[in-house]
């Protein structure tokens, strides 16, 4: 049997080794929600992106807009994907719902929503609030730059 060690104050940890552990955890537990409905994480992105357009939007908006996500590979990709199962239509370049796209959509969507509603279990919406905005400022603090939609 292991016994864990105690861990440094939260003051003297690095949040580095934190945001790794974090990202790794939250996109392990939502890859694998998503595909036990049939959606990858990058489809998700495609389907949420078309949900803010009900009317459309050009394929090179969604893979601009998602591309802090991953690479413009991966995301064509899933806009492939999502076309393949039918789930929006690629008209000119244009991506737009299916009715079987919808929901899917709302499948993924009610989904992200109980993984959002157990991620935030015993922390309130001003302490995610700060941590976002903590890891903002560190972010930049480091020379680096990131956006979100």
């Amino acid at each position: 049997m292991t016994t864990k060690k105690p861990m440094q104050s939260p003051a003297t940890q690095p949040i580095g080794f934190w945001t790794v552990r974090a990202g790794e955890a939250i996109r392990t537990r939502t890859r694998g929600a998503l595909h036990r409905i049939g959606v990858s994480q990058p489809e998700w992105w495609v389907l949420h992106q078309l949900s803010l357009h009900p009317t459309g939007v050009e394929r090179s908006t969604v893979v601009d807009t998602i591309g802090p996500n991953d690479t413009p590979a991966i995301i064509n990709t899933a806009i492939d994907s999502a076309v393949d199962k039918r789930w929006i239509d690629d008209e000119e370049e244009r991506l737009t719902y299916t009715e079987l796209g919808e929901k899917q959509f709302r499948r993924a969507f009610d989904l992200q929503q109980e993984l959002q509603a157990e991620r935030m279990q015993g922390i309130s919406a001003d302490d995610y609030v700060t941590t976002i905005r903590v890891l903002q400022r560190t972010t930049a603090n480091v020379g680096g730059s990131a956006w979100h939609w």
